[in-house]
């Protein structure tokens, strides 16, 4: 006997003709069958119903189920396909709606009840799926250009040829796309391509152009570029000038002066003068130039007001004269920021608030090399403001006199907040002052004739007392101990706000860590070059073992150590670190981290009780080495919250070892570790961020 499992619903409704018949058998069984294809009509309406109230709930999935039983059950009616296609309506999937209600239309015939509701229903899904709404015109402006194109994927820069098709979405899109305030940042100038044919993105867009880079190769000239629109707009503009430029980027300049605010010009020596440039953009507030020839040859009538900032870097003939530097500041009012590489002689220093009294920020013969730029604080400056407040005294150039340092920075007492002191030769024969024990004292003889004779008590330090009163951080990491011990005593002994010091090991002198012992708000000190020299032990034992003793009085809490690759094992005081009680920050940047330091590790690991982030390694190295243990020596410290590991590996144990911190919220690790192994260390710290 054969049973039948799969069984057709629709086939139990129709009529079957009977080959024999008893009684009157086949009446009885015709009746049965139309009872139960009303039962059938009726269930259908009920699941059709009850489809309607899921889908109306957002239950989507369980209104069609319900909808593809009834085309199970009432193949024949368009019921089932008029109730999917509605489903996929609320759905707003019409595409899905329009082929249902195509298959209910071939298997229904016309004359169901249902078949003229599926036609009307299929047109209006037809319409809904040809709809296309602009939302972003319906909003509100200040939401679309604040909110909604900040958040959209784009380059920094649009690449002047290739389409960036936001803006070609709508015209209502390319229109509310424009109304950006910061305007459209185009690059240009790529090898081989022609400044006067190609471009036609950029050429397009012209007058919504804010900002511009680019480079200038070969013939391309600047102006071949913009005579072919109007750049209205244009604030800013960097170029890349990788063969020497002529008169033609004067012409270009021209064209956009009246716009042009900012202007940035790196590469080749320009065969134009400054003054060629500040007089083709009268508008300029921002001029960053290399390679141009500094010396002015306007008449001395000429001054720029607008100009805030002004940098000069590596000048084709070497260190300008005082007096080019002195003409050229005369010019500037309203100089904010200058820079100049490489730097003229240091008597310029001692004028420079008589002819720029807003200047605020001084890069003074620092080389044009990312890795110095990188130490140049950034600062807020202020229009109104007197006095300079940040100063990096750079090398590049002409020596320095040590009358014209000590006035310099005298001038300056009540405004200055950070000093990088890189100066690496210092002449002081023949000098009026010399520095002693921390203060400024008059030399018996001297010769420097080209100082006035006699200062107003103000101006001369050894008549008014130079106290620093903003000076907050001061780095002498590029300077030559011989020749700046002596400004270095006098800075820390008379910045009674100081708090960060960036020194070498070799500038660790007695005087100078006794100086450094007696300042009473230090918080951070930085050492760079240790390589556990022998002759600056004592000087830093003595100031450890200061701070060990202050206990929860001592201020100091971040110390960064640069440690020579190799020479972590000379470096025997790191013990005492593990005993100072109120360190929060602990940088130990090296290139190996050797067995041998495992116990002071440890220390630290068991002591420094406010310790709260550590970083081991360096990224300066190439490869870091870590030998096993450096982490499980560590991971018991009961209160570091943020971990950082520059090394190139970690061994097994102390990768586990990563998930024994107690405190641990973040842990950065630039090491050759696989994303699922990262992975992993999420599942075992689920509380701490991992990058």
């Amino acid at each position: 006997m054969t049973v039948v499992e799969n069984i057709s619903w629709s086939g139990l409704l129709k009529n079957t003709n009977l080959t024999a018949e008893h009684g009157n058998d086949g009446n009885h069984i015709a009746m049965a069958t139309e009872t139960l294809k009303q039962a059938a009509h009726q269930f259908a309406q009920v699941l059709n119903e009850r489809a309607r109230l899921f889908a109306n709930s957002a239950q989507f999935d369980t209104a069609l189920r319900d909808a593809a039983a009834i085309r199970a059950l009432l193949p024949g009616s368009g019921l089932g396909y008029l109730c999917t296609g509605d489903v996929h309506c609320q759905q707003g999937r019409y595409a899905a709606a329009i082929s249902i209600y195509d298959q209910g239309l071939e298997a229904a015939p016309e004359s169901d009840p249902y078949y003229q509701q599926l036609q009307q229903q299929r047109m209006t899904a037809v319409s809904n799926n040809s709809k296309r709404v602009d939302f972003i015109s319906r909003l509100p402006l200040d939401i679309v250009i604040t909110n909604i194109v900040p958040r959209m994927e784009r380059p920094v820069y649009l690449d002047s040829i290739v389409l960036y098709e936001p803006l070609y979405v709508s015209r209502t899109w390319q229109a509310r796309f424009l109304q950006r305030p910061n305007g459209l940042d185009f690059d240009f100038g790529q090898d081989g391509i022609n400044l006067k044919r190609d471009h036609d993105q950029l050429v397009r867009f012209a007058p919504y152009v804010r900002s511009l880079s680019g480079s200038l190769y070969d013939d391309n000239c600047l102006d071949d570029l913009l005579s072919r629109a109007h750049f209205s707009n244009l604030k800013r503009l960097v170029l890349y000038c990788d063969a020497p430029p002529h008169r033609a980027l004067i012409k270009g300049l021209q064209l956009i002066g009246d716009s042009l605010t900012h202007l940035v010009i790196e590469g080749s020596p320009i065969d134009v003068g400054l003054h060629g440039i500040l007089e083709s953009c009268p508008n300029l507030v921002s001029l960053d130039v290399e390679r141009v020839e500094a010396a002015m040859s306007s008449p001395v009538s000429s001054r720029y007001p607008k100009i805030t900032h002004l940098a000069l870097d590596d000048l084709p003939d070497g260190p300008p004269s005082q007096d080019d530097v002195i003409d050229i500041l005369s010019r500037l009012p309203s100089l904010l920021s200058f820079q100049i590489t490489p730097m003229p002689g240091s008597g310029v220093l001692t004028i420079l608030h008589e002819h720029c009294p807003y200047l605020q920020k001084l890069d003074y013969g620092y080389p044009n090399d990312a890795s110095f730029k990188y130490h140049l604080q950034k600062i807020e400056l202020h229009p109104n403001r007197k006095g300079i407040t940040s100063a990096h005294l750079g090398y590049e150039g002409f020596d320095y006199v040590q009358d014209d340092l000590i006035q310099f920075l005298h001038l300056h007492r009540h405004t200055l907040e950070t000093i990088q002191f890189g100066c690496r030769s210092i002449d002081s024969s023949n000098c009026r002052w010399r520095l002693q024990n921390g203060h400024v004292v008059s030399q018996a003889r001297h010769h420097r004739r080209y100082l006035p004779t006699s200062l107003l008590p103000e101006n001369d330090p050894t008549q008014t007392k130079t106290i620093f009163t903003r000076l907050v951080n001061v780095d002498f990491s590029l300077c030559d101990p011989s020749s700046s011990c002596g400004f270095m005593l006098w800075l820390i002994s008379n910045g009674p706000n100081l708090k960060a010091i960036h020194l070498t090991e070799s500038h660790f002198l007695p005087d100078v860590s006794n100086a450094i012992i007696k300042m009473s708000n230090l918080s951070k000190l930085e050492i760079t070059k240790i390589a556990g020299t022998a002759e600056f032990y004592d000087p830093i034992i003595s100031f450890m073992q200061h701070h060990v003793a202050m206990e929860d009085r001592s201020t100091l809490k971040g110390i960064i150590l640069h440690i020579d690759d190799g020479a972590m094992h000379a470096v025997t005081w790191l013990n005492l670190i593990s005993r100072m009680k109120h360190l929060k920050d602990l940088k130990l940047l090296t290139g190996t981290i050797p067995e041998i330091s495992l116990p002071a590790l440890e220390k630290i690991g068991q002591g420094c009780s406010s310790l709260e982030s550590l970083t081991l390694g360096d990224t300066y190295f190439r490869y870091v080495y870590f030998t096993d243990g450096v982490i499980k020596s560590l991971c018991q410290h009961p209160k570091l919250k943020c971990l950082t590991i520059n090394a190139k590996s970690l061994s097994a144990a102390d990768f586990f070892a990563l998930s024994s911190f107690p405190s641990l919220e973040r842990l950065r690790l630039y090491c050759d570790i696989p994303p699922l192994a990262k992975d992993m260390l999420r599942n075992l710290i689920p509380n701490a961020i991992i990058v």
